[in-house]
């Protein structure tokens, strides 16, 4: 009983002690070219801010779920800050001035944009609740990406510090 329980504790002593540092994973920045289906091309230009994830309190873990995304949208597209959900990139952005209505007048919508950046590709789905006489929907609207050029100023991916131990304060 004893060789048994001193065998498990020194199994779980080198698995603790055999612990790699996390590596920080590539989040994306710098300037994209977004091609709407049926539409005109625009540009996002997005830029991370990181916080460290607290991990077990020994190595702060530099992971994309602890990154917001912040997309700035030329005109025709829509920006907002980006969180990491179920695997994509997801924003909710509302617009007052979303949908012409036939008499020529705007209505307010909301844009739920999520997408993808290892496929490189996403959907924009536009919701309206009917004020132009119209039923209320939902226009969804794919897109993909590319690469342009890298941000013209760097960005500090990571710009609080957090301190070494206990619970990881950051500022």
């Amino acid at each position: 009983m004893m060789r048994t329980l001193a065998a498990f504790l020194l199994g779980v002593c080198a698995l603790v002690g055999a612990a790699a540092p996390a590596q920080a994973d590539q989040v994306m920045e710098g300037v994209f070219t977004i091609t709407p289906e049926g539409g005109k091309p625009g540009t996002w230009t997005i830029f991370p801010s990181c916080v460290p994830v607290v991990g077990d309190l020994r190595e702060a873990l530099y992971l994309p779920v602890g990154c917001r995304m912040h997309v700035q949208a030329s005109a025709g597209l829509v920006g907002g800050d980006a969180v990491l959900t179920g695997g994509q990139w997801a924003y909710t952005t509302p617009t007052d001035r979303g949908m012409q209505c036939p008499d020529g007048s705007w209505a307010p919508t909301v844009d739920v944009v999520k997408f993808d950046d290892v496929t490189m590709t996403g959907t924009r789905q536009t919701q309206h609740n009917g004020n132009c006489g119209l039923p209320p929907g939902i226009i969804t609207t794919r897109f993909t990406m590319a690469y342009k050029e890298p941000l013209a100023t760097p960005v500090d991916r990571y710009p609080l510090i957090c301190e070494p131990g206990g619970l990881r304060r950051c500022f």
